[in-house]
């Protein structure tokens, strides 16, 4: 194993996490042609969120700056009612929320607030900041449109902005666990963990009805309905609609149900065996979607085609990210997976470097061919946590 390239992706990162900041925070690419037009050059919500995790990881106090100056731009621009925006560039005094909207950028902030608060040496920026957190909280409490706790959306309203998911999501709801266990609600962490253990795992052994089934005669029919209609797997359904659950297997959400503390260490051992077992993990680590969604399945969408992106094992639809990767890693050390985590590190470093350090976007699923938008942030960002991380000198 060469802890050289590690340590030189880490150096690297770091670099890259530098260049691509401004005076707003960090964007989600290295500025170019391509990035202006696709505007990867705003502050995104859950891009610069996540990247902030990283940099304060770091303990480098021009990143931990720079992430606090993230924060604060995303704080500036939140709605009335407590969305943080999607992306924003103030200064062409641009503020987005994406086309029907998305949940996972306030939900990013809130965790990276949190973490910021908890890693960076300054307690300050959290009470500066509680009654905007106060309303990002309030917002996302008013996405459970049906009152069970769990949050709903419409399709491509998360980072997987062209992708089927909708109705009750696990991506978003793992998200969801994580931000209400870190803001002290407890008896919404509760019901939410139960919707996502049954609703979610419904093929699961139970000698009696859970609280959040038993106490809806709706939610009681669906999940009659999912057992019927998804096959038993080792893993969490990808998204519950109406008289419909996709037993598709999205790994970004199902290794952040292990990061989050949704998954017992039986279901986490489960979920990281079917990754293995599906080598999910290779070329590079890891895919985004399994399996991917064809023309003719019922989770086809004929936007998936838009600009070729989510073709079968490429973008969202089964391609493999980078820092993806990372919380493959983390979750690979949370279970005690040390050694195998180390090896996985490396992987991704490797994916890193490609290109003289591209850091790409992500990558074809199963060529490895490096596509999507260079210079890639949260590659970096996400690749100083999983460090730090492995070291123990951090805990998500």
């Amino acid at each position: 194993m060469s802890d050289k390239l590690i340590e030189e992706c880490y150096k690297r990162s770091k670099e890259l996490l530098k260049t691509n900041a401004n005076a707003h925070g960090f964007m989600a690419a290295t500025p170019s042609g391509g990035a202006r037009e696709r505007r990867y050059t705003n502050i995104f919500g859950r891009d610069a969120s996540i990247t902030s995790l990283g940099a304060i990881a770091s303990g480098d106090k021009g990143l931990i700056r720079l992430a606090k100056r993230s924060l604060i731009t995303l704080a500036k621009h939140q709605s009335r009612l407590g969305q943080i925006p999607y992306s924003v560039n103030p200064d062409k005094k641009e503020v987005l929320f994406y086309y029907m909207g998305d949940k996972d950028s306030t939900l990013w902030w809130l965790v990276a607030l949190d973490f910021y608060n908890r890693a960076s040496g300054d307690r300050t920026l959290k009470k500066r900041l509680a009654k905007k957190a106060d309303r990002a909280l309030t917002w996302l409490f008013y996405q459970d449109q049906n009152n069970c706790g769990l949050i709903e959306q419409c399709e491509a309203s998360d980072w997987e902005d062209l992708m089927p998911d909708n109705g009750s999501v696990l991506y978003t709801n793992a998200l969801w666990h994580k931000a209400l266990a870190l803001y002290g609600r407890e008896r919404e962490r509760k019901i939410v963990k139960d919707g996502l253990n049954h609703l979610f795992f419904p093929h699961g052994p139970r000698r009696a009805l859970p609280p959040f089934i038993k106490k809806d005669a709706y939610r009681l029919k669906l999940l009659k309905i999912l057992k019927k209609t998804t096959k038993a797997k080792p893993y969490y359904l990808d998204y519950v609609s109406s008289f419909y659950g996709s037993d598709r297997f999205d790994t970004f959400a199902n290794l952040l149900t292990i990061l989050s503390g949704v998954a017992d260490r039986a279901r986490s051992r489960a979920i990281i065996g079917h990754i293995l077992r599906q080598k999910l993990n290779r070329p590079v680590p890891v895919e985004a979607l399994h399996p991917v969604i064809r023309k003719g399945d019922r989770d086809w969408r004929e936007y998936l085609k838009h600009r070729k992106q989510n073709l079968p094992h490429q973008y969202h639809n089964g391609g493999a990210w980078p820092f993806i990767g990372c919380f493959w890693v983390m979750a690979l050390h949370k279970i005690g997976e040390k050694k195998r985590a180390q090896i996985e590190l490396l992987k991704v470093a490797e994916a890193n470097q490609i290109n003289n350090w591209q850091f790409n976007e992500w990558f074809h699923g199963r060529t490895g061919q490096p596509m999507g938008m260079a210079g890639q942030t949260w590659n970096a960002g996400a690749f100083l946590l999983a460090c730090h991380c492995l070291s123990n000198e951090i805990k998500l």
